[in-house]
């Protein structure tokens, strides 16, 4: 009688990063596990469709294999990289068996690869072979079904993965790249300022990657600038939240007046490093309600007049948290580069004023002195700008 192998299906999760965190590593893997069980509910929509277990170094999660699942995890962070699996009794016709069919399914989608190699992990022994034992075994039952496949040990094109467990164990014949970093929320919270251009949700995402939950907050620069803008920070926001498990509203202070207001009362040369004081000031109120330990920007040493070191230096005076700024020594080519690679260079690019440009002197100072700035701003009603804001930040549109 033939032999019927269940096509019962899983994914795999593997980590690099996560491996190297010692006795914290149970920790770490138990939060990358509740990440990818909360991403795929947002894609899945039941979240009773969705095992998702850890054991010996693996998070493997029982789900079908589709467009939706393949979505959701490559946006997951702590991933190196993830594989759709097939589940088969752990026996040796079986998982010949099941090899053989996965290998005919992979020809038939991808084409034949030019050479290929079996790699089998032993995390049970419930099989007596060797894993180099079991490589050859399966590799010749694959060789006899295909005789045109070449083994080659050292650079194969091609490597079918075998899990032996105990009671069932598991196949894969592909691997997808994952977007490696730590699990989301392995760190502090932070808050990003999010101008609609190119580096802010770029920054943002770099947050994220390193673990820390990222909260969102624009200056809004009406009635200077259109509702266009603010769609656009959404949107951004948005594509952002799709890289954290539990998305992030944006919050929008009102600040187009106030800049009026500077502008009217302070050195045209100034205004900039003005604004830009005055949004840390408010900022870190936010930040402060929100629960967020530091600020996120996406500035970069030298790109613009106020991204100088002497600039920044001045601006951080302002702020009550650490400002951190995960592109500071990325150049244009880079940040594009990495918009594209997230997915919001698309949406960076449309149109939209940055409000930090309102009222903006073509010649800006270049290195502001802390003595000249603290004489501004003893000619502006600080307090009063950073009640006002902070009492008038709103939620924007929810993001999902």
């Amino acid at each position: 009688m033939e032999l019927v192998v269940p096509h019962e299906r899983a994914i795999l999760l593997r980590y690099n990063e996560i491996a190297l965190k010692g006795d914290n590593r149970g920790w770490f893997e138990e939060k990358l596990a509740l990440n990818a069980r909360k991403m795929l509910k947002r894609h899945l929509g039941n979240e009773s469709l969705v095992s998702v277990s850890r054991k010996y170094g693996r998070v493997i999660i029982n789900t079908d294999w589709n467009l939706d699942t393949q979505a959701a995890l490559s946006h997951l962070f702590g991933v190196s990289s993830f594989s759709p699996m097939r589940a088969v009794p752990t026996n040796h016709e079986s998982l010949k068996q099941g090899v053989v069919e996965e290998v005919e399914r992979y020809i038939k989608t991808w084409g034949s690869p030019a050479s290929f190699r079996v790699m089998t992990r032993r995390t049970e022994k419930a099989l007596p072979e060797t894993s180099m034992q079991i490589d050859s075994a399966i590799g010749g039952a694959i060789q006899k079904a295909f005789p045109s496949l070449k083994v080659n040990l050292n650079s194969p094109a091609w490597t079918v993965g075998i899990e032996v467990r105990n009671e069932k164990s598991y196949i894969w014949t592909e691997k997808v790249e994952g977007a490696a970093g730590l699990p989301v929320g392995t760190n502090g919270s932070v808050l990003a300022l999010m101008s609609g251009g190119l580096d802010s949700p770029v920054a943002a995402i770099k947050a994220l990657k390193r673990g820390s939950p990222v909260s969102f907050i624009h200056f809004y620069g009406a009635p200077f600038v259109g509702p266009e803008v603010l769609e656009k920070v959404n949107e951004l926001t948005r594509l952002v939240n799709r890289y954290q498990p539990d998305p992030k509203p944006l919050w929008v202070v009102p600040f187009g007046k106030i800049q009026e207001s500077i502008a009217l009362k302070t050195n045209p040369k100034m205004r900039t490093i003005l604004y830009r004081r005055l949004m840390m000031r408010i900022a870190t109120e936010v930040a402060k309600n929100l629960d967020c330990q530091a600020l996120i920007t996406g500035e970069s040493l030298g790109q613009v007049a106020s991204q100088t070191l002497e600039n920044m230096s001045v601006i951080n005076e302002a702020a009550g948290l650490p400002v951190l700024r995960p592109l500071i020594t990325y150049d244009k080519v880079e940040i594009v580069n990495e918009a594209k690679k997230w997915g919001t260079y698309e949406t960076s690019i449309r149109h939209g004023v940055d409000c930090c440009t309102l009222f903006a002197d073509r010649h800006p100072t270049i290195r502001a002195q802390k003595s000249a700035i603290d004489a501004q701003e003893k000619l502006l009603p600080l307090e009063e700008y950073v009640r006002t804001a902070v009492r008038s930040a709103s939620r924007f549109l929810e993001t999902k």
